[in-house]
């Protein structure tokens, strides 16, 4: 009986350690944002923009951009305003305002949700095989342990008149910004303890997934948004043992998607392929250290800074793979609260 006991005792603890390692996947650990406990809805506290869009004091040349916000997601809204924030009569910050859930199919939402589609996790293998084979992986994919899509409330504050920081921030371990649809982006690195690669197989079927928080988040970019947005995506399957693999990805033609803003105010584009073009259709200047450049834009025709994102099929590791190359913001950060 005593063996028996020190037997169960142990199969318990084998447990609670598996468990912990998959609940702590992706968690947060942002000197930037502030964080409490999930699943606040905006529509029951108090945010800057209280549920309602007020592009009075929006700059002329963001306006364009900034309201895509307000009719990219059309299952669940998001809300864009401004901030005086030291009261002097002068608005120094752009909001938006998101209760983070995609619009689109997840074997992360619940069962009972609507959007909840099933996704055999293996897909990853063969979707991210140039990555798997970089670097070295030899796991199972798997789901993110128990973690479901929550609903938050995230308020982004970017400044109003974004600018190159002559000191460059680092982006942190949880929202960095928010895509047009609402959900958070995330940097190229997985929280201390966590390797980013072994995460790269826990992505569901739009290459999102959600942190123990259930801040459900793209590091890479993210496919079914730029589908969403009528960019072009290539339908890929392969068939293994009798099973049928089915992806969709990016094709490499989407560099001026716009796809949505870092906390510094600078817009992100989609990944860029070969002979990418400004707006004109003039060659576009070489991407730098920061994984962007400057020319003209559909939404910024007279030119901006921006960043593209990295498409999550291209071979490597976290450089050619993961989201901001060097993991730091071109301008300076605002601030991000999830609730």
């Amino acid at each position: 009986m005593e063996f028996l006991k020190k037997n169960i005792v142990i199969v318990i603890s084998t447990i609670l350690i598996v468990l912990t390692f998959f609940i702590t996947s992706c968690k947060s650990d942002d000197s930037s944002s502030t964080s409490s406990s999930s699943g606040t809805s905006c529509s029951s506290t108090t945010t800057t923009c209280n549920q309602q869009n007020d592009f009075t004091n929006i700059p002329s040349a963001y306006e364009t951009a900034l309201t895509k916000y307000t009719t990219v997601n059309s299952t669940y809204l998001i809300n864009v305003c401004t901030e005086d924030s030291d009261g002097d009569g002068t608005h120094d910050y752009m909001v938006v305002e998101s209760s983070n859930r995609p619009e689109h199919k997840s074997v992360y939402w619940q069962t009972t949700n609507a959007l909840y589609e099933a996704f055999d996790y293996a897909t990853n293998l063969y979707k991210y095989a140039a990555t798997k084979s970089a670097a070295g992986y030899t796991g199972t994919p798997a789901s993110a342990g128990p973690n479901k899509i929550e609903e938050q409330c995230i308020t982004m504050k970017m400044p109003i008149n974004p600018a190159e920081a002559s000191s460059k921030t680092n982006t942190s371990y949880s929202t960095i910004g928010l895509s047009l649809n609402g959900i958070s982006f995330f940097n190229e690195n997985a929280a201390p303890g966590d390797d980013i690669t072994n995460e790269l197989f826990t992505f569901d079927q739009c290459s999102g997934h959600p942190q123990n928080d259930g801040v459900y988040h793209y590091h890479v970019d993210p496919v079914c948004l730029i589908r969403d947005l009528g960019g072009s995506v290539t339908d890929n399957s392969t068939t293994v043992n009798g099973t049928t693999y089915s992806w969709i990805e990016d094709n490499g033609s989407n560099g001026g998607l716009l796809l949505g803003f870092l906390l510094d105010g600078f817009p992100v584009y989609g990944p860029v392929g070969n002979n990418h073009t400004d707006y004109s259709g003039s060659s576009a200047p070489s991407i730098d250290s920061y994984n962007g450049h400057t020319h003209s834009t559909t939404e910024f025709q007279s030119g901006i800074y921006h960043y593209h994102v990295k498409t999550g099929n291209i071979g490597g590791t976290n450089s050619t793979v993961f989201w901001i190359t060097n993991a730091q913001y071109y301008g300076t950060p605002g601030s991000v609260t999830v609730r």
